[in-house]
C-alpha cells in the first residue's frame, strides 16, 4: 500500500469534517479486475474431472491420460513416478483415491491465463494438497500446474480476501513482506545449492532443507563415487496474499544429482530407490538424475521475526543420464 499524500493541516481538517472525499490513489484492493478465475460452483467439477482421469491412469499404470489434465513440472513428476512404479512394481501414488475440496482461493483477473487454488483432501488417507489449476484461454481445459502436499496437519494462514476473491501477489512484488516471492524461492534454492553460504543460515532449520541435506549427505557418503548436487528456481511462480500481509508462494525447484564413479568400480543402489529403477545394473563412469520439487513457501509480513519457510512439497525424479 502506498502512503497517501499529507495535506495541509487546515485543509485536511476541513475535508475531514465535511462530507467531501479526499482525492487519493486507489488502493490495490480497489483495482478489482472484472473476472473471477472460476465460478465457485465450477470448482468441484474441475477437481472431479482431474480426479477421474488420474484414477483411470493409476488403475492402468499409464501416465499418458494425465497430459489432458496436467502440465509442466506436475506432469513431469507424475510421468517419472509412473515410470519408477512400473520398474519397481510399486502401486502407491499421492492422492490415488477419492478426494474432496476443503476450501478454495479464487483470484480475479483482467485477462488470460487464469488460475485458482483448491485445498483437497484424500478421503482415505487424510493427506492434503494445495492444487493450482490454470487455464490459458477460454477454449482450453483447466490443467493442474502445481500440487504441493501439506506436511501432516500443517495449518494454513488466513488469506486476504476482497469480496469473493483472494488477492494475488506479483512474483517480484515484495511490498509489505520480508522478501518478494521470487526472491524467497531463489533464496531457498541458493540455501540448498550452497549450504555453507552465510545466506543459507536462514533456512537451516526448515524441514524440507533438512531432509534434502540429509539425502545429499547419504549420497556423498557412498563409497567409490564422488557426488555433486545443484539447485535452481524455476521461473513459474504463483503467489497469494495472506491476511497478515505476507504471502503463500507456489514454485518449483530444479535439482540434479551427479555421481562420478571411480575407475573400475560399479555403484548400485537399494531395491526401492529411484536410482535402482533407472539404473538396475548400477552406474559405471558418470550418472545423473534430475528432479523437480514443487514447494509451498510461507513468506512473512515485513517486520516479522520469522523467516520464510516451506509448508508443503511435491516432487520426484523426472529424468536420467548415465552409463
Amino acid at each position: 500500500m502506498r502512503r497517501l499524500p499529507m495535506l495541509a493541516g487546515a485543509l485536511a481538517a476541513a475535508l475531514a469534517l465535511s462530507a467531501c472525499a479526499v482525492p487519493r490513489e486507489r488502493a490495490a484492493e480497489d483495482l478489482r479486475p472484472a473476472k473471477l478465475a472460476v465460478a465457485p460452483s465450477e470448482v468441484d467439477d474441475v477437481v472431479a474431472k482431474y480426479r477421474e482421469v488420474r484414477s483411470a491412469a493409476v488403475d492402468a499404470l499409464d501416465a499418458k491420460p494425465l497430459s489432458t489434465v496436467e502440465t509442466g513440472p506436475v506432469l513431469a513428476v507424475d510421468t517419472g513416478m509412473f515410470e519408477v512404479a512400473e520398474l519397481l512394481e510399486r502401486e502407491e501414488f499421492a492422492l490415488d483415491g477419492p478426494f474432496t475440496v476443503e476450501s478454495t482461493m479464487l483470484p480475479r483477473f483482467d485477462s488470460y491465463p487464469l488460475w485458482f487454488v483448491a485445498l483437497v483432501r484424500d478421503e482415505e488417507t487424510g493427506r492434503r494438497q494445495l492444487q493450482v489449476y490454470e487455464r490459458t484461454t477460454a477454449a482450453d481445459p483447466w490443467l493442474l500446474t502445481a500440487t504441493p502436499e501439506l506436511a501432516g496437519d500443517t495449518p494454513l494462514p488466513e488469506m486476504r480476501r476482497v469480496g469473493d476473491a483472494t488477492r494475488r501477489v506479483g512474483p517480484d512484488d515484495g511490498e509489505g513482506m520480508v522478501t518478494a516471492p521470487r526472491s524467497a524461492l531463489q533464496g531457498l534454492a541458493s540455501a540448498l545449492d550452497e549450504p555453507e553460504a552465510e545466506e543459507a543460515a536462514a533456512w537451516a532449520e526448515d524441514p524440507f532443507v533438512v531432509q534434502m541435506r540429509e539425502t545429499a549427505t547419504q549420497n556423498a557418503d557412498l563409497e567409490g563415487s564422488d557426488f555433486a548436487q545443484s539447485w535452481a528456481a524455476d521461473e513459474q511462480i504463483y503467489a497469494l496474499r495472506t491476511a497478515d500481509g505476507g504471502a503463500l508462494v507456489f514454485g518449483t525447484l530444479l535439482r540434479q544429482d551427479t555421481f562420478d564413479v571411480d575407475a573400475g568400480l560399479r555403484v548400485t543402489w537399494p531395491e526401492e530407490s529411484p536410482q535402482r529403477a533407472f539404473w538396475p545394473d548400477g552406474v559405471v563412469g558418470r550418472g545423473s538424475l534430475r528432479y523437480y520439487h514443487q514447494v509451498l513457501v510461507r513468506v512473512p509480513p515485513a517486520g516479522s521475526d520469522e523467516p520464510a519457510a516451506t509448508l508443503g512439497t511435491f516432487g520426484g525424479v523426472v529424468g536420467s543420464a548415465g552409463q
